[in-house]
């Protein structure tokens, strides 16, 4: 196995400040839809909160379904984005967390937050299913 040889500090700059950006955005928008969540949009009927038909009840309980699946898809996507500032502060970003291979720096572009080279996320991704 190659010897890990850390990222440059100039390398990792544009990296660190692609997932500072994202949080910022991703906790912006999982503060909307928690809110959005927790609210209940009700019928055309002024302040009560209750759908005056049964369709607008399913309808509202299928757009609550949707955004708590959001929520926990961004969630993830949040605790993936912290991960990786502590690697970029550790010293090993761009480093596979399974293997220690390098991760190829058109990978970080797409994923700057991914813990994984694309052999070791194929892999991963193939035991799931």
């Amino acid at each position: 196995m190659a010897k890990m040889t850390k990222m440059k500090k100039a390398e990792v700059k544009p990296f660190k400040e692609s997932l500072i950006i994202l949080r910022a955005r991703l906790r912006g928008d999982v503060s909307t839809l928690a809110s959005a969540a927790l609210s209940t949009s009700g019928g055309s009927s002024g302040s009560s909160s209750v759908p005056s038909h049964i369709a607008d009840l399913g309808s509202d309980t299928y757009e609550q379904d949707n955004t708590i699946l959001l929520m926990n898809s961004e969630g993830e996507t949040l605790t993936q984005i912290e991960s990786a500032l502590e690697r970029i502060e550790g010293g090993t970003y761009g480093f596979c967390t399974e293997c220690s291979g390098k991760i190829p720096k058109t990978r970080l572009k797409a994923l700057p937050y991914t813990p994984y080279c694309v052999k070791c996320a194929s892999e991963i991704e193939s035991d799931n299913y």
